[in-house]
Formats: C-alpha cells, sequence, structure tokens
C-alpha cells in the first residue's frame, strides 16, 4: 500500500513539473513579445530621424550659396539611408507582429481552459483591453506605410531629375515636388510617432514587468 502510493505520488510530480513549466513559460514569452515591440518601436524613432535629416538635406538644395554638388550628394546618401532603414523596419515589423499574432491567439487558446466564471470574465476583460491598442498599431503604421511609398518615390525622382540638371534652373522646376515632400515627410513622422505610442502601449500592457524602454 505505501508503495503504491509511493509510485502515485511520483507519478503526480511527473506530470505537475511539465505543467509548472508551461505555466513559467507564458509570462517569459509575454516579455520576449514584448521587447519585440520595443524593438520595433527602436526601428520607428530611426526611420523618422532620418526622414528629418532627408528632408533637411532637400532643403538645403533650395538655399542660395554653398557647394551644390556637395549637398546633392548629401541628399542622394540620405534618400539611400532612409531606403535601408525602411527595409530594416519592414523585417521587424512583420516579426513583431508574427509573434504578437502567435502570443494573442496562444493566449486565447490558453484562456479557454478556465472554468471559473470570475477568472473568465476577467480574463476576456483583459483581452478586450489589449485588441484595441493592437488595431491601433495597425491603423498607425499602415498609414504610414501607404505614405512612405509614394514620398521615397517622390524624393527619387528628384534625385534623378536633379542628377541632370543640378543648378538653378532645375532647382526651380523641382520646388514644387520639394515642398511637397516636406508636406508628405511630415505626415509621415506623425503617422510614425502615433505607431511609436501605441507599439509601446502594448509592449507596456504586454510585458509582466511594464517594459516601456526600447
Amino acid at each position: 500500500m505505501y508503495m503504491k502510493a509511493r509510485q502515485f505520488a511520483t507519478l503526480a510530480l511527473l506530470l505537475a513539473v511539465p505543467a509548472m513549466a508551461l505555466a513559467a513559460a507564458a509570462p517569459d514569452k509575454a516579455e520576449k513579445v514584448a521587447q519585440k515591440m520595443l524593438g520595433l518601436d527602436k526601428s520607428l524613432q530611426t526611420i523618422a530621424t532620418q526622414v528629418d535629416k532627408t528632408l533637411i538635406s532637400l532643403n538645403a538644395l533650395t538655399q542660395p550659396g554653398g557647394d551644390l554638388p556637395a549637398k546633392y550628394k548629401a541628399y542622394g546618401k540620405n534618400v539611400a539611408d532612409l531606403e535601408k532603414m525602411a527595409q530594416k523596419a519592414k523585417s521587424n515589423a512583420e516579426a513583431a507582429g508574427s509573434q504578437r499574432d502567435a502570443y494573442i491567439a496562444q493566449w486565447k487558446t490558453s484562456q479557454e481552459k478556465i472554468v471559473n466564471p470570475d477568472l473568465k470574465a476577467a480574463s476576456e476583460k483583459r483581452r478586450a483591453e489589449l485588441e484595441p491598442k493592437i488595431e491601433a498599431i495597425k491603423t498607425s503604421l499602415g498609414s504610414a506605410r501607404d505614405t512612405f511609398g509614394p514620398f521615397v518615390q517622390d524624393l527619387k525622382d528628384l534625385n534623378v531629375f536633379l542628377a541632370n540638371q543640378l543648378n538653378p534652373a532645375g532647382i526651380e522646376a523641382a520646388t514644387p515636388l520639394i515642398t511637397k515632400c516636406s508636406t508628405e515627410g511630415e505626415k509621415l513622422k506623425a503617422d510614425i510617432s502615433m505607431g511609436s505610442a501605441a507599439v509601446k502601449d502594448l509592449a507596456a500592457s504586454i510585458s509582466p514587468t511594464g517594459a516601456t524602454k526600447s
């Protein structure tokens, strides 16, 4: 009888270990998702800074005086750097989004196993609080993506045009598009700022430690 009880206790312990490991993994997984989101926020902030640098170098072309070829070279480099950063940010966004969605899906599945009505209601309330935060990210970054494409194309068009007409007449002809780029750039930065705030908000909500620093 004693041996059977001991064997049962051992079996119960062996079954409990995986369950405890699974329970412990959830907060760790949540923290990884939060940190991935903060990595995305860092990429967004880098792009916003580069947009500023690109616009400054673009508008410098319209200012009289100085070495025009040197200004043009600086502008071209900034456009190329912006494209590279955007590709990296896109990759980070896709990875962060995939990891976030997988975590939320797994969380929903696990919460469906809750039997206690009070805990179940609390879990559903928590999930409802996160959903609009996720939508806020999708909306703001979707808007930034829609603005970014035409914005970069305009920057590249200017780069090609001015390469063949880098003189006062060429600058004057390009001025309307330069002005348009400035407007597009400000909208893009506003969208990125909203996206950054939404990303940090979700990261803080998911993270067990309330992480908010990228």
